[in-house]
């Protein structure tokens, strides 16, 4: 018997409509999982580039009672950090505790944009596996239903022709929810060094505030 050699096009859209639907709603859903990687990985990357001498400078001008000239100072960098720190500059002059709370809820304010939608590629890669599992066992179901009216020989081809379409969509499933785990815990392990970032920037200010005279 020749060998049959099916394409990768034939694997994915081989199938009944039920296998094809679902093999397209995982294609389109690992392709936004891509596409939000790409774009919340460039946001995190400009938001983790901070000035190295950002707390030398703003020591420097309030060494030389430059409140305001610190406060522009970090409003130029415009970075998480800097944002934190200025929050601490326009409450200069009241107590050490009500600036570290003001500079920690701006921390918190700054920790809920970076994880913004962050959440999606965590559901994908518990949601995309299970989908295509569940389309493959739908198949299956479909296919031994009708393997109980037919005879035995046809049975076997049918058997074996259905099975090979129930395995595309939970290849594709594992396949999305895999890179989709994969960027989750990426992104989340910049927003943490992020978070690690702001922290001690604002741990460093109030040193700086509250060193003895």
């Amino acid at each position: 018997m020749a060998e049959q050699h099916i394409s990768i096009w034939e694997f994915l859209f081989g199938g009944g409509l039920l296998s094809v639907t679902l093999i397209i709603i995982l294609i389109f859903s690992g392709i936004a999982a891509i596409v939000f990687f790409g774009q919340k990985f460039y946001a995190l990357n400009r938001e983790n580039q901070v000035d190295p001498y950002l707390l030398k400078n703003v020591n420097d001008l309030l060494n030389d009672g430059r409140i305001q000239s610190a406060v522009d100072f970090c409003r130029r960098d415009n970075s998480p950090e800097s944002r934190s720190v200025e929050k601490g500059l326009n409450r200069l002059g009241r107590p050490i505790s009500e600036i570290s709370n003001a500079m920690e809820t701006h921390a918190q304010i700054e920790l809920h944009k970076a994880e913004k939608n962050i959440g999606f590629l965590a559901t994908l890669s518990g949601a995309a596996p299970m989908l295509g599992l569940l389309g493959g066992v739908l198949i299956l179901t479909s296919t031994f239903g009708t393997l109980s009216k037919t005879e035995t020989v046809i049975s076997q081809n049918i058997l074996a022709a259905d099975f090979y379409k129930a395995l595309a969509p939970t290849v594709i499933g594992l396949i999305v929810g895999f890179l989709s785990y994969i960027f989750h815990n990426i992104l989340v392990a910049k927003v943490d060094y992020l978070l690690m970032k702001i922290q001690f920037h604002t741990n460093e200010f109030l040193d700086i505030i509250n060193k003895p005279a």
